[in-house]
């Protein structure tokens, strides 16, 4: 059942919960995009001016789940062989981090997994069709920033988090509603709608503990069930690897899998491709 956030709701929790705003380098590239006829160049300027938001790219864009055969070496570059969508995607999603402050420790870990989630949805979206890569980078970064903004608002959200991490997928946010009043999927929803990002993302940032919705086509589009069952699936791909467990695998993983078409002998192969890579080790 897809979740409704109304805006006197909306408007309550922004008054009682900071949300960063936008990164001006993401309006600027926003105001480019909206031209009839957006200027590349003018785009890689806007984002070369921001040093640190340029490295991150650079090397996001040379990261071998995004297949391309030659070295990314500047920004233009990269805009030129990734196209538009893919370069404005990932720019937006490495803008979090600067945003949101990640400096402790716990949080840093939170945005490695992150970006291992990311970067292997990123090289899924290629084998599995319905879902753009940007979006699918995009969404595997914003999926769960609601859980940065908690840590920093809640003290006790450790202990949640560590409570969650012990039940189903679609009882953390129960428990979090129960702890602290809102959970870290409504509160990812207002940053991503207040960023302005597309509407998909939004709505799989909202209902993506909800994995039954991938059974359901009412009130979901098609885009957003894939972004679910694509992250979700790589996120199952990087527990794998890095030996971690993953508890609820055996109540999603066949919803999953279903949804995605893909056949037990499919994802050991596709392990075996993901796998390869340092950058989810």
């Amino acid at each position: 059942m897809a979740i409704i956030i109304t805006e006197e709701a909306a408007e309550k929790l922004l008054s009682t919960i900071k949300i960063p705003p936008r990164p001006a380098v993401i309006g600027e590239i926003s105001r480019e995009k909206s031209k009839d006829d957006p200027d590349l160049r003018r785009i890689a300027q806007i984002i070369s001016k921001d040093i640190a938001l340029t490295a991150a790219m650079l090397k996001t864009a040379n990261s071998p789940f995004f297949g391309l055969r030659m070295k990314i070496e500047t920004v233009q570059q990269a805009a030129m062989t990734m196209g538009l969508n893919n370069v404005i995607g990932i720019t937006t999603g490495l803008a979090l981090k600067n945003a949101l402050g990640l400096k402790d420790l716990k949080l840093e870990r939170f945005w490695d997994s992150a970006e291992k989630v990311a970067n292997v949805a990123a090289y899924l979206s290629g084998i599995v069709p319905g879902v753009p890569k940007d979006l699918a980078y995009m969404y595997g970064l914003f999926r769960d920033c609601g859980i940065p903004i908690m840590l920093q608002k809640f003290p006790e959200y450790t202990q949640t988090l560590v409570r969650a991490n012990k039940v189903s997928m679609l009882a953390f946010t129960s428990l979090e509603d129960e702890s602290h009043s809102t959970n870290h999927a409504t509160i990812g929803y207002l940053l991503a709608k207040s960023w302005s990002l597309p509407n998909s993302i939004c709505q799989a940032v909202l209902n993506h503990h909800d994995i039954t919705i991938l059974h359901s086509n009412e009130n979901f589009s098609v885009e957003v069930r894939g972004l679910i069952a694509l992250i979700r699936f790589a996120e199952f791909l990087c527990d794998t690897r890095q030996l971690r467990d993953d508890l609820d695998w055996n109540v999603s993983g066949p919803i999953v899998l279903s949804y995605l078409g893909l056949s037990e002998d499919e994802v050991n192969d596709i392990k075996e491709d993901v796998f390869q890579y340092k950058e989810v080790a």
